[in-house]
Order: structure tokens, then sequence, then C-alpha cells
């Protein structure tokens, strides 16, 4: 079956950008901009509404980028995001980076695109070095679909954060019969070492939330305990 690509566009009322991306209805999973990452696309959006500069100069990770709507969002808002996926996918997201190269400059944020293979230490490190130290947020949307990337997602998450690392996880929950498994899975490797919380709906898009996609944020232990109610309300 030939290749079916078109453009699709997503829209960020905020800052009055529109991002673009090709994507191909016959494709793998990393050629569609799936809901999961529309929804965390525009949580960034309402929370730059309420803190309009909270993403500005951040350094901020997506994890299983895919076609990085979630990473080029917050580019656009002045962030600095590395895109990570494995290694077929990287020229697809360097491709997607180019396309929306006017918004992100206009936004006055920067975009790469990097391989990452989750529970590699070795690609973690460059990842460290290029920032000189931990990012300030993670990004995975849709990123827990088998049960064997569990761990070393969330070994790789664990990893990758400092104190005050927010991750910021939107996960739809299909009807497989082993989705809501996996995720069970996935938060319990993730709660050994982090504080989860789920993002309320009136805290999301008004539009763009639904009762199958969960949204997450979390803190490591150590720093929910030492830093109190005070950084949830900020993250809100």
């Amino acid at each position: 079956m030939a290749d079916r690509i078109f453009l699709r566009e997503v829209n960020l009322d905020m800052i009055d950008k529109t991002l673009l991306f090709y994507q191909n209805s016959v494709g793998n999973v990393s050629a569609v901009v799936w809901d999961a990452s529309l929804v965390l696309s525009k949580y960034l959006n309402k929370r730059s509404k309420k803190s309009e500069d909270w993403l500005r100069d951040m350094k901020v990770l997506e994890l299983g980028s895919g076609l990085g709507c979630a990473g080029i969002t917050a580019a656009c808002f002045g962030a600095d995001v590395i895109l990570t996926d494995l290694p077929d996918v990287v020229p697809q997201l360097a491709k997607t980076i180019e396309l929306n190269r006017i918004p992100i400059s206009e936004g006055r944020g920067k975009a790469v695109a990097m391989e990452l293979k989750w529970g590699s230490s070795v690609q973690i490190q460059p990842i460290l070095d290029k920032w000189n130290g931990p990012p300030n947020i993670i990004l995975a949307a849709d990123c827990i679909y088998y049960e064997e990337s569990l761990k070393p997602l969330a070994d790789t998450i664990k990893n990758l954060s400092g104190l005050r690392t927010e991750i910021i996880i939107s996960q739809e929950i299909r009807e497989t019969g082993r989705q809501q498994y996996f995720l069970d899975g996935f938060m319990e490797y993730l709660m050994a070492d982090f504080d989860l919380r789920e993002v309320h709906e009136s805290d999301q898009d008004e539009v763009y939330q639904s009762e199958d996609i969960h949204l997450y944020t979390a803190l490591k232990k150590i720093a929910a305990l030492a830093l109190g109610k005070e950084i949830w309300i900020l993250q809100r």
C-alpha cells in the first residue's frame, strides 16, 4: 500500500502559532500525531496562559517523540528542547524541526533531535553533557505500549531526572485488553522513586481532553517531600 502523507496542523492560540507535521496515514507509530500528544501539547499551551514564561529557557527533553508535537510546542514557548527517539525516527524528527523552524525561532526556543534507546546509559550521558546537568522537564506522550519497555522507560526517566525535574506524561488507554495493565505496571516502577499526581480535567485544555487519555505530573520523592504543596500548585 502506498504512503498517504498529508500535512497536519496544530494551533497554539496562546502565541498565535501553527505547527506543521507531515503525517503518514499508513505509517508506523512514529508517523502520526497521536491524540495523547495533542492533549500534552495543549496542556503546555494552557499552562503558559497562567504563567506566560514558564517554559522560557527551560531544558526540556521529550522521550519517544515520534513526530515531536509536544517537544516542538515547548520550543515555540522558548524552551531548549531535545527530541529523542530510536535511530530510524531521528531523521524524521530533524525534518519536523526544520518544518517548524520559524515558529521556534520567533518563540526564541531551540530544538535538536537525538537518538535515545530507553535503558541505555551510554546514550543518556550525551544528553546530560549537552545541558551540563539534568533537564528541567521531561515529556512523554503515548510511550507505554508494550511490556518489555516499561522498566527501561521508568529507569531512563529516573536516570535523566534531577531533584527538581518535572515529569509530564500523557497516555491514552485503548481497548486492547492489556493497555491498562501496561500503564499500571509502568506506574508501579515509576512510583518507587517518584511522587505522581494526575492532572485534573479543569487544568487541561477545555477541548483537547478525553476520559481515555490520562495526564500525570511527577517529581522525585525527596523533592516532592521537601518542596511540599507549593511545587504542585506552581505546576498547575
